[in-house]
């Protein structure tokens, strides 16, 4: 079995035969050419994995050969040995400098020229695995990557259609996720006796793992909103499954709410997440400052016997709820200032009546805010109108 091929190019027919002789010896295969041209047609026939040439050659000379093969994108990567007469590191360093790999100088002895192709064959060896494995690297990224796509298609499918409307509601969103996919999940459901139940959730973390434990809290709380209750009876339901069935590191804040629009109040339990803002139906255009909400709690998952509370605030026809997960408010200029809650409550008093509109124009802040870097959480912005 072959060791090589190797294409020797010098146009003196008796050290064409001496290298040919000794590479073969040695279990190379050997092409021959008598000048760079004929070398050029003998690789268009053949690619060998080394080049044996002479400098000084009528019709094409090595340099020549050396620039037009290193300038091929289909043969760059030939291990290239430029064997000259001229002597000294000037010599040397010009070869190197025309894109050659190595030189020798002649007069040469055999034993260097093979110790020279052994060593070169070594080096090839490794290129030539070295490219093996990036090819797979490659291949695997792009697994990976449509992986990855497909993973984050299908949790937008999880996600309400927007702009959407519910009987008494109207709601639309904004989901960014930091890497392509993440841990920020919501979802509102209409309930059998009217109004609806809403719930925003941020898993710790980011990526495939978070999108995981993000699906399971979105199953956990329809299936709780199925069994009855409220807010309350949700929390503490999704608490048990989720520090029953995740690792102790993992965990989730959320806002849970139930709006009943015959009552015009909104009962809800906040889990650890940023409070939500309440804009009064008059309150658009600057008039009114955003109403946080008020309450707080423990997050999801880290004990199933922690307690949670349930509070209860006005929701009226005309009103707006902003609900968002901490990638919003957590952005941070280059002096290390966040944007913060107080920023977004800013922001939130001078919105466009627009759902749409004004959710843009929040993006569109926070970004103005941490430009020119990108958001680093996962962020989502919900805002939910109550109409007639």
């Amino acid at each position: 079995m072959s060791k090589g091929v190797v294409l020797v190019v010098d146009d003196e027919a008796q050290i064409r035969d001496i290298l040919s002789f000794y590479l073969k010896r040695s279990g190379y295969q050997v092409l021959i050419a008598e000048n760079g041209a004929r070398a050029m047609a003998e690789m268009a026939k053949a690619q060998p994995d080394l080049i044996l040439s002479d400098l000084r050659m009528p019709e094409m000379s090595g340099d020549e050969l050396c620039r037009r093969v290193k300038g091929d994108p289909a043969t760059r990567d030939t291990y290239f040995v430029l064997v000259s007469a001229m002597d000294g590191s000037a010599s040397k360093i010009g070869g190197l400098n025309l894109g050659a790999d190595d030189m020798i100088a002649k007069p040469f002895h055999a034993q260097e020229v093979l110790a020279k192709v052994e060593s070169a064959f070594r080096i090839i060896a490794m290129q030539k695995e070295i490219k093996r494995q990036n090819q797979e690297l490659t291949r695997f990224r792009e697994r990976v990557t449509a992986e990855l796509a497909l993973a984050a298609s299908l949790q937008m499918g999880l996600l309400p259609t927007v702009p959407g409307s519910l009987p008494g509601f109207r709601y639309t969103h904004r989901y960014l996720p930091a890497e392509g996919i993440g841990g920020d999940i919501y979802t509102i459901l209409p309930l059998p006796e009217g109004g609806l139940a809403l719930m925003l959730a941020d898993v710790s973390g980011h990526g495939v793992t978070a999108a995981l434990i993000s699906a399971m809290v979105k199953t956990s709380f329809e299936s709780q909103v199925r069994l009855g209750g409220g807010p309350l009876d949700w929390a503490q339901g999704m608490n048990r499954y989720l520090a029953l069935n995740t690792l102790a590191e993992q965990f989730a804040t959320a806002f849970l709410a139930r709006l009943d629009p015959v009552q015009s109040e909104m009962r809800y339990v906040v889990a650890g997440h940023e409070a939500p803002f309440r804009l009064p139906g008059g309150a658009r255009g600057g008039l009114h400052r955003p109403e946080p909400l008020t309450g707080q709690g423990f997050m999801l998952g880290i004990d199933e016997g922690l307690p949670f509370s349930e509070r209860t605030a006005p929701m009226q026809r005309g009103d707006r709820l902003i609900l968002y997960t901490d990638g919003l408010v957590e952005v941070e200029r280059e002096d290390r200032r966040l944007l913060g809650a107080e920023g977004l409550i800013k922001v939130c008093a001078e919105l466009p009546a627009d759902a749409d509109a004004a959710a843009d124009r929040i993006i569109e802040a926070a970004r103005d805010f941490n430009e020119p870097a990108p958001f680093t959480d996962d962020v989502t912005l919900v805002l939910l109108d109550q109409v007639d």
